[in-house]
């Protein structure tokens, strides 16, 4: 990992801004799985006719550096926080000097279309823009987890994923709200935002059980895994209960070796659905679209605390030493910031 220098993305077309970045947050999870080469697309592609991951047949689908002047090369990072310095003469509703959120990468300067930026609420730290990517797909999991009053709810996971499902859970109207990691300063944190019990799995050999006897010995009415941990996926199905449904938001890597579908899954009829944000569950869509979603994410930045979450603010120059310390797993780590 490196840092080097690119040209100026030269001038705007008429619907594209110029962005200066501020801040931009690094994906603890689908980034660091790119990063560590665990991502499916270094091997496969996604056939659009099939709807299947092939082969990639030896085309090369990554090049480095990665950045978004690339055209069908995804790019690291996509939690970024600018400043419009430029616009193109069709662009309506932006001025320069707003404040943007985007899903540009990791570089100082960046071009978007009008309808790819989000305006900042007025009132909102800068810093905390860099959540709102995570916010929509956590939000996409509370939608698809369909929480009702009076729930007892288990989040598996307490990165920034989970801190922000344990806040927009207790909002939803949860009664009782477990969680389960095995990093003591998760556990903490989401403690101090509204979290009522913890598991600690490094501290229990076996999480379900605990989460039954802290429930009266009762399964969870909602399970949200959000780990991406496989073997915490199989823990969340033991958790769930007859009949039950685990919301899966984690991005798995890999043979799921640890999964045990012989048991518990298959005796209590339990169903794994994955949440992703890039779908909206088919019994709402009457009701919810990605611009609704966004309105609401918005508002939601404004209603949660994020202040306890970013950890780390790190020059950009400094940008290899954030992904090592991320990548070593470092327990003080929740949130990482590079700062332009």
């Amino acid at each position: 990992m490196r840092v080097s220098d690119a040209d100026d993305p030269g001038p705007v077309l008429d619907n594209e801004v110029k962005l200066r970045s501020l801040f931009s947050g690094v994906s603890h999870g689908t980034e660091m799985n790119v990063y560590r080469g665990d991502a499916p697309f270094y091997r496969k592609k996604l056939d659009h006719a099939t709807g299947l991951f092939v082969e990639a047949g030896g085309e090369e689908l990554w090049r480095y550096p990665i950045r978004s002047c690339d055209p069908g090369v995804w790019y690291m990072g996509y939690c970024n926080v600018g400043e419009v310095v430029e616009l193109g003469n069709a662009v309506k509703n932006l001025m320069v000097g707003d404040i943007v959120i985007t899903n540009a990468p990791h570089q100082s300067l960046a071009v978007k279309l009008e309808w790819e930026c989000v305006k900042l609420p007025d009132g909102l730290d800068p810093l905390y823009g860099i959540f709102f990517t995570n916010l929509m797909t956590a939000f996409n999991g509370i939608l698809d987890a369909n929480i009702k009053l009076g729930d007892t709810v288990i989040i598996c996971g307490l990165g920034v994923m989970g801190q922000i499902l344990v806040q927009m859970a207790r909002m939803s109207g949860a009664r009782k709200i477990i969680g389960v990691d095995k990093l003591h300063k998760r556990l903490d944190i989401a403690l101090a935002n509204g979290e009522d019990l913890i598991i600690n799995t490094g501290e229990t050999d076996d999480a379900a059980l605990a989460a039954r006897r802290l429930n009266d010995n009762r399964p969870a009415d909602v399970v949200v895994e959000a780990s991406g941990n496989q073997s915490l996926l199989n823990q969340a199905i033991r958790m769930a209960g007859y009949e039950g449904v685990v919301t899966a938001l984690g991005w798995y890597q890999g043979n799921c070796a640890a999964l045990d579908l012989s048991e518990e899954f298959h005796h209590q009829r339990v169903t794994i659905r994955c949440s992703q944000t890039g779908g909206i569950d088919q019994s709402i869509t009457n009701k919810w679209d990605y611009n609704r979603k966004v309105d609401t994410c918005k508002w939601l930045l404004m209603k949660l605390k994020f202040n306890d979450l970013v950890t780390h603010i790190m020059p950009y120059d400094q940008a290899p030493e954030g992904y090592h310390m991320i990548d070593r797993q470092d327990e003080s780590i929740i949130q990482v910031a590079f700062k332009y």
